[in-house]
């Protein structure tokens, strides 16, 4: 089996043309245009991230309490501090972008 090698420049190209492509198709349009398809964007993925920290979050918490781990009240504490804090800034994002 063949190893799969990766330099800096075949990451930075993966992860650059994307952005490049993205940017470019962006070219035509007024800044106003750009600027509210890219607050939806970001209300979009911060949407997300909040359903998937809830979801992958509960489901860790809901695994420690079935093993009967010591550590999970706390942990459940600091998730919920953590969900609050993320579904904070989703809110105030949606209110003012």
């Amino acid at each position: 089996m063949k190893k799969l090698r990766c330099n800096k420049s075949s990451v930075l190209t993966f992860f650059l043309l994307p952005v490049g492509s993205l940017l470019y198709s962006q070219q035509s349009g007024s800044i106003d245009t750009k600027i509210k398809e890219w607050s939806t964007t970001l209300k979009t993925s911060l949407n997300a991230g909040v359903t998937a920290f809830a979801i992958v979050g509960a489901f860790l918490i809901f695994i420690q309490y079935m093993q009967g781990n010591d550590q999970a009240q706390k942990n459940f504490i600091r998730f919920v501090i953590g969900l609050a804090i993320f579904g904070l800034v989703d809110v105030i994002t949606h209110v003012f972008v």
